[in-house]
């Protein structure tokens, strides 16, 4: 007997996956999507200073928000601590 599965388990699979993926992995595996160009601060001026709330970072954890099922703002902001811990950045509150 074959297991098959719906379009829609399918789906939800592979969005369970997704949730569980870091921002850093979330870029990696949607990046060719998103030209980086439109995510970097500008190379001078107001907008080129370097923050733990870039629009990188904004962009990823906001597109990660997406994915979850509650879309609350705690886990993301937990991905972005644990993102941040990692570098040795400043914790975000």
């Amino acid at each position: 007997m074959l297991n098959t599965c719906s379009a829609q388990q399918m789906l939800a699979s592979k969005a369970a996956l997704l949730k569980q993926k870091s921002l850093s992995q979330l870029g990696e595996c949607f990046g060719k999507f998103i030209p980086k160009i439109h995510l970097k601060p500008a190379s001078s001026g107001v907008l080129s200073r370097q923050r733990i709330f870039s629009k990188e970072n904004t962009f990823w954890d906001f597109f990660s928000q997406v994915l979850d099922a509650d879309g609350g703002c705690q886990e993301v902001v937990r991905k972005l601590q644990a993102f941040a811990a990692m570098r040795s950045k400043r914790l975000p509150s």
